[in-house]
């Protein structure tokens, strides 16, 4: 479904993507890991199109995604839910969730809305409760909840664990994994390796930049050095 090939990206003059190459196939998630500085969220910053690599190529089912704009990965389907979750703290849990179908036209957005509530009851409970007052995993479930508005084909999920409780990590990765199960494919940048690998299909592991090491998840959390390096053993 999605491709990169081979795609350098720099900031000024640090060459923060070197030669990345990964797929996200239809329906499946897939994990991005590395250490902090590795490049992972400079991955999914040049799929949004929100950074512009210098070479390399992008497409989506088959057509190139190279001269597209942010907005035009939206209306394609290629919706990033960004790290530290960014809501609208002034807004309402429901005008948060109505922004994020800002590009729609179709009548399905209110339909839609419940189905987010199905994922996350909590939000329900707080729908006109203004963002900036939830907690920072509920905040974490509306940024999610947020990203699903747009109808997404393919969901960027960028550090959804991060500052959050562990009980509350469980139960959103959990949640990913049933979004998956309706059909959206995933591609999760994470630090917890652990979680992303237990409920990813396959996974890649950057360093500096570049693709160190990819596989199936299962397989590579067997792999001495992965469980070295990123599982504490």
């Amino acid at each position: 479904m999605l491709q990169l090939t081979n795609v350098h990206a720099y900031y000024g003059h640090v060459h923060a993507l070197r030669g990345v190459s990964l797929k996200v196939p239809e329906g499946k998630i897939i994990s991005l890991l590395g250490g902090n500085g590795a490049g992972k969220s400079t991955t999914l910053n040049v799929i949004s199109r929100l950074v512009q690599p210098k070479e390399g190529n992008f497409e989506l089912q088959g057509q190139s995604m190279n001269k597209k704009s942010a907005s035009e990965m939206v209306k394609n389907g290629v919706i990033q839910c960004p790290e530290n979750r960014r809501v609208f703290p002034l807004l309402t849990v429901e005008e948060n969730l109505k922004i994020g179908a800002f590009q729609r036209k179709d009548k399905n957005i209110k339909s839609d809305m419940e189905k987010v509530f199905s994922y996350f009851p909590r939000l329900k409970e707080r729908v006109q409760q203004k963002a900036g007052t939830l907690s920072g995993g509920e905040q974490q479930m509306l940024a999610i909840g947020r990203s699903l508005m747009g109808k997404p084909k393919v969901l960027l999920l960028d550090e959804p664990s991060l500052g959050i409780a562990p009980k509350l990590v469980r139960e959103i990765f959990k949640i990913i994994k049933e979004i998956n199960k309706e059909g959206t494919a995933i591609l999760l940048v994470e630090q917890n390796a652990h979680m992303a690998m237990e409920i990813s299909d396959y996974s890649y592991i950057l360093e500096n930049g570049h693709v160190a090491l990819e596989g199936d998840s299962k397989e590579l959390k067997t792999n001495d050095e992965v469980r070295k390096l990123y599982l504490g053993g």
